[in-house]
């Protein structure tokens, strides 16, 4: 699907850029041809710049979206997730739990959650990045504490998981 929308900006590769930027952030556009991260306005400017380019290529960008229907449907109903704890961990005495794999592969969320509710470890937020938008995709797991390095290898164990990180 992300892969369709991207390729409406083929030949606008900058425009391209800022879609994807959209994407990763959950930013939308909206009729007054502003864009918005819940209900706080972005700078167009800041926008640009984030991704090496100028605000007459956000501008573009908003136009063309606001032109196609489903381009429209999508920019002015995405949401953003909220604020993932992944930096935070130290400080509020949490683990994390990066894992790279087959993002195509069914189950490894499951897997990984049954493994840690078998270790008695509760889950405190589970973000999984797109694998049509982020180069290196990733499922990350916030845990309400700090997780022994002896669970990377049951980890690894699991079918289409290739890295395991612990923070």
């Amino acid at each position: 699907m992300w892969k369709d929308i991207l390729e409406k900006f083929d030949k606008y590769p900058s425009q391209q850029k800022i879609i994807r930027k959209m994407l990763e952030l959950g930013l939308k556009v909206d009729e007054d041809k502003k864009i918005y991260c819940k209900d706080v306005e972005i700078n167009i400017s800041s926008l640009a710049k984030s991704v090496d380019t100028d605000r007459r290529v956000v501008t573009s960008t908003i136009e063309n979206i606001l032109k196609d229907d489903i381009l429209k449907n999508i920019f002015t109903n995405i949401y953003s997730s909220g604020a993932l704890l992944t930096n935070l961990s130290d400080t509020l005495g949490l683990g994390v739990i990066e894992i790279e794999g087959e993002a195509n592969k069914p189950g490894i969320l499951s897997k990984v959650t049954e493994l840690l509710a078998y270790e008695k470890i509760s889950i405190r937020q589970a973000y999984a990045s797109d694998p049509e938008i982020d180069l290196t995709p990733h499922l990350t797991i916030i845990t309400d504490k700090p997780v022994n390095g002896d669970l990377i290898q049951l980890l690894l164990k699991i079918e289409g998981v290739s890295k395991v990180s612990l923070y």
